[in-house]
């Protein structure tokens, strides 16, 4: 008994349990830290890796999507019964164009719906590759004479640009 009563106060009065038992708690806590910073950065590069795999579908749409005016600078057709200038773009990419997605800017200025008319040499809504588009501007009127400039662009930012005269 007196052997048992003896390792008990060696055990109680060990300065290296002590030791142990801090180290046990700091290792714990390290742990928990650890653990919790992995978490943090696992949704931050999550999130990272959304975001680059996104951009990277933006940027192959890009690189598959090209329009190139083809009208003649110098003969740019003008129906002074309806007003309109008319324009020629293909598609000269790989990849279709929805028309509702077009945008024409003439002069700086936004082309509005009401005075642009969208059509394809082909039928459909859908500007396929090698298409040809048929773009025809409501001006209110002849332009005046000089330096003019017509740029088209498509839902993804690809667009041509024209400098022609009147």
């Amino acid at each position: 008994m007196q052997d048992e009563t003896s390792r008990l106060h060696l055990f109680l009065n060990d300065e290296n349990g002590d030791t142990a038992v801090s180290h046990m708690i700091f290792f714990i806590a390290a742990v928990i830290i650890a653990v919790g910073v992995a978490g943090v950065l696992s949704v931050n590069v999550e999130s990272i890796m959304g975001a680059a795999s996104t951009n990277s579908d933006v940027v192959s749409d890009q690189l598959k999507t090209d329009i190139t005016i083809i009208s003649d600078p110098e003969i740019i057709p003008y129906n002074s019964t309806s007003d309109y200038y008319t324009f020629y773009v293909k598609n000269t990419g790989k990849s279709d164009i929805a028309l509702e997605y077009v945008n024409v800017i003439l002069d700086g200025e936004y082309i509005q719906d009401k005075n642009l008319n969208l059509s394809l040499q082909d039928s459909g809504n859908t500007w396929k590759p090698l298409g040809v588009l048929i773009v025809n501007v409501t001006t209110g009127g002849e332009l005046s004479s000089g330096d003019h400039r017509l740029k088209v662009a498509s839902d993804n930012g690809i667009s041509d640009t024209i400098d022609f005269k009147t």
